[in-house]
C-alpha cells in the first residue's frame, strides 16, 4: 500500500513489520521476541485495569485485591491474567535468551542488542520483585523482608539501606506504596528499553541458524513472519487461557491468600519460580 511509505509515522512501522528484510532461515525459535512483546503490552493494559481498584497501603493492600477478586466485574480475570503472564513472560524470556547464547546472538554486530536485552532482564526481575510484595500476603511479606534484607550485607550501610528501602524499621505501608508506585512506572521504562532493543536489531537485522551475516538470502518480514508469529501467538493463548481458567493459582503459591501477618512466620518463605 502505497500510504505506508508515503506517511512519516507509517514509514517507520513499515520498515518494522512489513518490508524489514530478514535471514530466510530463521526458525520458530526467533518468535519468541514477539510473544514478550505481546506479553509486555497484556502486563501493561491489566496493570492498568488493577491499579484503579488497588490501594497501596499495608491496612488495605490485601482487602483491595480481596475487592478486585470478588466486587469488580471481570476483576477475578484481569487478576489471574496479570498473574499469569508474569509466569509465561519469564518462560518465554529464559527461551528466548537461551535460544541467543545457543546461537551466538550475542556477537558482533548485535552486542547492542544483547546488552539492552540484559538490562531489560535485571528489570524486569526487579519489577516482578515488587509486584509479588503487592498483594501483601504472607508471602509478599516474608519474600520481601528476605529479599530486602540482602541489603544488609553491604558493609557500614547496609543496616541504612534496608531501612531507606522499607520507610522505616520493618515492611509497612510506606514500602508497599513505593513498590507499587514504582511497579507502576518500571513497564513504561521496559517499553522505552524495548524500543531501543528493537531499533538496534533493526540496524543490522536477526542473527540466523547458519551464523552467517549475509545480506544475499532474505525474505520480507511480511507475509512470512508475520504469519508464523501467529501461529506461536495462537499456541501461546491456548496454553495460557488453559491454565488461566483451569489452574489459575498453578503458578503461585497458596500462603499468599492468607492476609500478611508479622507476628507469623510461614513454615517455608518461598519466591515465586521465576
Amino acid at each position: 500500500m502505497r500510504i505506508l511509505k508515503s506517511n512519516p509515522i507509517l514509514t517507520i512501522l513499515n520498515s518494522y513489520l512489513v518490508d524489514s528484510p530478514q535471514p530466510s532461515t530463521i526458525s520458530y525459535l526467533w518468535n519468541f521476541g514477539s510473544l514478550l512483546g505481546l506479553c509486555l503490552i497484556a502486563q501493561i493494559v491489566s496493570g492498568i485495569l488493577l491499579a484503579m481498584h488497588y490501594q497501596g497501603s499495608a491496612s488495605f493492600a490485601f482487602a483491595s485485591v480481596e475487592h478486585i477478586m470478588r466486587d469488580v466485574n471481570d476483576g477475578w480475570l484481569i487478576r489471574m491474567c496479570h498473574a499469569n503472564i508474569a509466569s509465561f513472560f519469564f518462560m518465554t524470556v529464559y527461551l528466548h535468551i537461551s535460544r541467543g547464547l545457543y546461537y551466538g546472538s550475542y556477537r558482533s554486530p548485535r552486542i547492542g542488542v544483547w546488552v539492552i536485552g540484559t538490562i531489560i532482564f535485571f528489570l524486569m526481575m526487579a519489577t516482578a520483585f515488587l509486584g509479588y510484595v503487592l498483594p501483601f500476603g504472607q508471602m509478599s511479606l516474608w519474600g520481601a523482608t528476605v529479599i530486602t534484607n540482602l541489603l544488609s550485607a553491604i558493609p557500614w550501610l547496609g543496616k541504612s539501606l534496608v531501612e531507606f528501602v522499607w520507610g522505616g524499621f520493618s515492611v509497612n505501608s510506606a514500602t508497599v506504596n513505593r513498590f507499587f508506585s514504582l511497579h507502576f512506572t518500571l513497564p513504561f521504562v521496559l517499553a522505552a528499553l524495548v524500543a531501543g532493543h528493537l531499533f538496534y536489531l533493526h540496524i543490522n537485522g536477526s542473527s540466523n541458524p547458519m551464523g552467517t551475516t549475509s545480506n544475499a538470502d532474505r525474505t520480507a518480514f511480511h507475509p512470512y513472519y508475520s504469519f508464523k508469529d501467529i501461529v506461536t501467538v495462537y499456541l501461546f493463548f491456548v496454553l495460557f487461557t488453559l491454565i488461566v481458567f483451569y489452574a489459575p493459582d498453578k503458578l503461585g503459591h497458596s500462603d499468599n491468600y492468607i492476609e500478611a501477618n508479622s507476628m507469623q512466620t510461614p513454615a517455608s518463605i518461598v519466591p515465586e519460580w521465576y
